[in-house]
């Protein structure tokens, strides 16, 4: 046995006094380090930075991140709707009017608008640009844009209207990638059409090869008018004509060059344009902010021809017909108009016997001398938005409801068969719809689901490509292949692309009313019966003599009136008394007057 005293050392265990007072200090100097960076990472969070600093931070980054950001909770989101937080997060990123020197009023409502705004094209089989699987791109986009309201497209441009009132010419520079995507060459450029634009438009027809060229509606300063009478510049201030007047200027969808305009008096100010009827015989139609339509006739063919005339502005049917019933909009299509009143109800007005025959079923009420009748669509609800194609129309009520009228050879009215439907026919969508768009013999409707999700249906034809993964057709509404975005406001289509214009405006009204319960509904349609029926008893009573109109009077008391039994009983005593005669008459009152001094 070894008992060596290097080994009974080895063998002993380590004794705790053997440490050092240094070795003590410096563990208990680390651990609480490590509970002061603990306390001060709790008190630097972000609930705990000044809201200075927090709008700073914010300015810096996206607005959907802004948006994301005031949505984890109440105090953030109080802080994302600070409107100077909005106004240096436009200045910052230079979001913004361009030309005006005055500043926007709604700073948040800029930097959505800005944010949202897009423009994006998906090719259809028939066009030989994408053949096979839907192609979708994104169009180039002018950076001095601002919040996109309409798209145009013509046989070789696209043309973009936004909230500023300034129409650019996108020209068209798609191709095809070797990955089968659209992508907008290197070439693709975009120009200003024109400023201060209150409508533009182009010929109606869903064909754009019609599309020569592009009527501008816009107001200018006398002053700077060509032509312009003397007379017309009115009172100068300081070297500067206060009155603006209201002009039509034309120009050529290739090139953008002006080739004719006209210039209207400074007291008729207009709010819409719109084209119908063929090039030789083209007929433009004004509406004025008092809700009166008038038309200046106009030959395409002789409009690159250097000249000057005097143009007749002539009011429409529609104006004399109903002067107490302004119209607030206008839509056009080959050789047919389609009114909406101020109080949302519709007329239609055809130009040709064989488009009337389509859309009502009969020539009753054509006129085969003008054809500029106009004839009411009943609904039992506004009308909100519509759709007027060459055959058929589309109708969009205030509570949500799709209504369609017209030929349906092709199932474009998705009604599920192919007969025609001479009245508007309601037609049920799985989606609150959101805009509706009538081509030659197909429809599209952009729809929203309950979570803000977009989808694009479509019924009719499908040939060439006009309803993605669709080809055969289909006589109901089904979900076509084209993704929209949840920003998605309008769509429209032609013969090479669907178009989808994106932008969001929180200062948007609701397009729906709140929907009424059933009952209430119910109620309102027994109302409404006894009031047609009280009016019918009132024209009856109006055309008789005197025993039959006090005849009609016992009918509509007995029929349409809810009384307690002791009026029911005076108006046929009285009734009785009426018919009998002056003396007896007198008689009855005579007693009823006794009867009520006897009570006294």
């Amino acid at each position: 046995m070894d008992d060596s005293p290097e080994k009974e050392t080895r063998k002993r265990p380590p004794d705790p006094r053997h440490k050092t007072a240094g070795s003590s200090t410096s563990k208990k100097r680390r651990t609480a380090t490590s509970t002061a960076n603990k306390d001060a990472a709790a008190r630097t969070s972000i609930e705990s930075l000044p809201p200075e600093m927090l709008e700073d931070i914010l300015s810096r980054v996206s607005v959907g991140d802004i948006i994301a950001f005031g949505a984890t909770c109440h105090a953030f989101h109080h802080l994302s709707l600070s409107p100077s937080l909005w106004r240096t997060l436009c200045r910052r990123q230079a979001i913004g009017p361009r030309r005006s020197t005055k500043s926007p009023t709604n700073w948040k409502r800029t930097a959505i608008l800005k944010y949202s705004q897009a423009l994006y094209l998906q090719t259809l089989g028939g066009s030989g640009i994408g053949r096979g699987a839907p192609c979708v791109s994104r169009a180039i986009t002018p950076p001095q844009a601002l919040g996109f309201k309409q798209i145009l497209p013509t046989c070789d441009n696209h043309f973009l209207w936004d909230d500023q009132g300034t129409v650019f010419m996108l020209y068209d520079s798609v191709t095809l990638s070797s990955s089968g995507q659209l992508v907008w060459s290197e070439a693709s450029r975009h120009s200003v059409l024109c400023h201060n634009v209150k409508d533009f438009t182009v010929d109606p027809r869903s064909d754009v090869s019609h599309r020569q060229y592009v009527y501008v509606l816009v107001t200018r300063p006398p002053a700077v008018m060509e032509g312009a009478p003397p007379s017309w510049q009115g009172p100068l201030e300081n070297g500067v004509t206060r009155k603006r007047c209201d002009c039509v200027e034309i120009y050529h969808q290739y090139s953008g060059e002006r080739v004719f305009h006209m210039t209207f008096h400074p007291s008729l100010t207009f709010t819409q344009l719109r084209l119908m009827g063929p090039e030789v015989n083209r007929t433009l139609l004004l509406l004025t902010d008092s809700g009166k339509v008038y038309t200046v006739p106009l030959n395409e063919t002789q409009l690159d021809r250097p000249r000057s005339f005097t143009v007749q502005l002539t009011l429409k049917e529609i104006s004399n017909l109903l002067p107490e019933l302004p119209v607030k909009q206008i839509h056009t299509s080959y050789s047919s108009v389609l009114y909406v009143t101020v109080n949302s109800s519709v007329y239609v007005e055809t130009h040709s016997p064989g488009v009337h025959r389509q859309l009502f079923g009969t020539l009753q009420g054509f006129n085969t001398h003008s054809g500029h009748t106009p004839t009411p669509i009943p609904l039992p609800h506004k009308v909100v938005k519509c759709s007027l194609g060459l055959s058929h129309l589309c109708l969009l009520d205030e509570s949500g409801h799709v209504f369609m009228q017209g030929s349906n050879n092709h199932g474009q009215l998705g009604t599920g068969d192919k007969i025609d439907r001479r009245e508007p026919t309601q037609v049920v969508l799985s989606l609150t719809p959101v805009d509706v768009w009538c081509g030659l013999n197909h429809s599209l409707a952009l729809l929203q689901g309950e979570t803000g999700e977009k989808e694009v249906q479509g019924c009719g034809c499908g040939r060439g490509g006009r309803l993605p993964g669709w080809s055969q057709g289909s006589p109901v509404f089904v979900r076509l292949s084209v993704k929209a975005p949840r920003s998605t406001r309008a769509l429209c289509s032609s013969k090479y692309y669907i178009y989808l214009l994106c932008c969001h405006d929180i200062e948007e009204l609701p397009l729906f009313c709140s929907p009424q319960p059933a009952e209430g509904r119910r109620e309102r349609a027994e109302e409404e019966a006894e009031r047609e029926g009280l009016r019918r008893c009132l024209s009856q009573i109006r055309e008789c003599g005197l025993p039959e109109q006090l005849a009609k009077l016992r009918e509509a008391v007995q029929r349409h009136m809810t009384l307690s039994p002791s009026h029911k009983e005076f108006l046929e005593e009285a009734l009785t008394m009426m018919e009998q005669g002056p003396s007896s008459t007198s008689v009855w009152a005579a007693s009823k007057a006794k009867a009520y001094a006897c009570k006294k």
